[in-house]
């Protein structure tokens, strides 16, 4: 009896064991099983224990593109994305040899969850914060951006020579900045200044426009581009409160070795002067203090 018992206790868990599958779901709601891809080596696991995902080069990768950040990104009239870190990021999937998709996005929410999940790959343009490194995975920074606050153009309170006489200006206004993104990390230890949290900066410049903002900070020539295209009556106070290196960002459920991929391709690129003249052609020259690699 104990040894007919044994065998059914086998049994029972073999076919458990074979009848787990994996599953990807993809936007349209189909689900499907992935392809395996063949490793020499063991699988790596996650902090949480998961087995990483292996990407390969034939694999297509789904990198997140920001919809309303011209003219670095956007969406264009066309349906297609634009702009100098989509050029970049093109110029990186071709030295690797990587299949690839670019899908805009006027969220982050729903980005940082699906990034988290490892259901998209990676996001262009995130800043280098320690934040962000607890749940990404980050590049080699290819520029350094400087925010500054963007006000309406009949403020006279707002503003100041340094980034401390800026900041106290601040105090007691209501200031717009992405929900959880670095203006809000930056600014939210000062309880003086009431934060209010948007799914862009750039939609938070059209509320600073209407007045219920009274500042926002954000990089300059994406205010200065935005309220030229929509008549907004907005100017610059004082000088930059904010600097980062900019950086891609990569789930930390894939394997690292498409991060080394991609950190080696983006190295070369920036070796041989691409990334300057790509950067020339939008922006001009590249001055010293926007090469986070000196």
């Amino acid at each position: 009896m104990r040894k007919l018992s044994a065998l059914i206790l086998a049994a029972v868990l073999l076919l458990f064991g074979c009848s787990q599958k994996k599953v990807e779901i993809s936007l349209d709601g189909e689900i499907s099983e992935p392809r395996q891809v063949e490793s020499e080596h063991s699988p790596e696991d996650s902090a949480d224990g998961k087995p990483l995902i292996e990407v390969g080069a034939q694999d297509t990768i789904k990198i997140m593109v920001r919809a309303d950040g011209a003219p670095g990104m956007y969406l264009g009239e066309d349906g297609e994305v634009h702009g100098f870190y989509v050029d970049l990021e093109r110029m990186i999937m071709e030295e690797m040899g990587q299949a690839y998709e670019l899908i805009p996005y006027d969220d982050v929410g729903p980005v940082i969850q699906g990034i988290k999940s490892g259901f998209y790959t990676s996001a262009l343009a995130t800043p280098d914060l320690p934040d962000y490194r607890t749940f990404l995975d980050l590049s080699l920074p290819y520029e350094v951006l400087h925010y500054t606050t963007f006000v309406r153009s009949d403020n006279t309170d707002i503003g100041g020579d340094t980034r401390e006489e800026i900041i106290a200006s601040l105090f007691g206004k209501t200031v717009g900045a992405q929900a959880r993104g670095h203006i809000y990390q930056a600014l939210r230890d000062y309880r003086e200044i009431e934060l209010r949290e948007y799914p862009t900066t750039t939609q938070a410049l059209n509320d600073l426009e209407k007045g219920l903002l009274d500042a926002v900070p954000d990089v300059e020539r994406i205010g200065l581009y935005y309220s030229r295209l929509n008549g907004w009556d907005l100017k610059t106070a004082g000088v930059p409160i904010i600097e980062q290196n900019i950086c891609t960002s990569f789930s930390q459920a894939l394997a690292p070795s498409l991060l080394e991929r991609y950190d080696t391709a983006l190295q070369a690129i920036i070796n041989d002067g691409r990334l300057e003249s790509l950067y020339g052609d939008y922006f001009g020259s590249m001055d010293a203090e926007d090469k986070p690699w000196l």
